[in-house]
């Protein structure tokens, strides 16, 4: 059984992000810069279309069986209003970049139809027991951001 989850949001893909792709749509990253502006100090979280995870999720999930992911370096960098926005006590960890290369139904985790990410239950409740994820939200309902987004994607595809 499957899950959608939509991490921790956080924005700023930042200047020196290159996509494959050389004119719009952009949708395949070759090189990640993220410009932080705030970490709310969730272990996950995404920066539509990548996913980002803090070191201590990147050890941890190295070392187990799960499938459908691997991990790459990033450029981070703080955003000029990162001090502003910045509330955590905990010191900023370093983050990894969470390519998502699983297959549908077939690996523990999976980006699919919209653009989702998929993620079993036996991964998901391994993520939620041993990690900081207050913001991760599961199976979110759909809104009409949600309808306006997936229109603009079907209309970039047929570009």
């Amino acid at each position: 059984m499957y899950k959608i989850v939509q991490p921790e949001v956080i924005v700023g893909l930042g200047n020196d992000t290159v996509f494959e792709e050389t004119v719009a749509p952009f949708k395949t990253v070759k090189k990640l810069h993220i410009a932080l502006e705030d970490w709310l100090g969730d272990d996950l979280m995404e920066c539509h279309p990548c996913y980002i995870v803090t070191e201590n999720l990147k050890n941890t999930l190295e070392k187990t069986n799960f499938t459908g992911f691997a991990f790459d370096n990033l450029k981070i960098t703080k955003d000029e209003y990162f001090s502003d926005n910045y509330n955590n006590e905990k010191p900023l960890p370093s983050f990894y970049w969470l390519k998502i290369i699983g297959r549908v139904e077939t690996d523990d985790i999976y980006v699919g139809e919209g653009s989702s990410l998929f993620c079993n239950e036996k991964l998901l409740e391994f993520l939620k027991e041993n990690f900081t994820l207050k913001y991760l939200q599961i199976d979110p309902e759909r809104n009409e951001f949600d309808d306006l987004l997936d229109k603009m994607i079907a209309e970039s595809k047929n570009k």
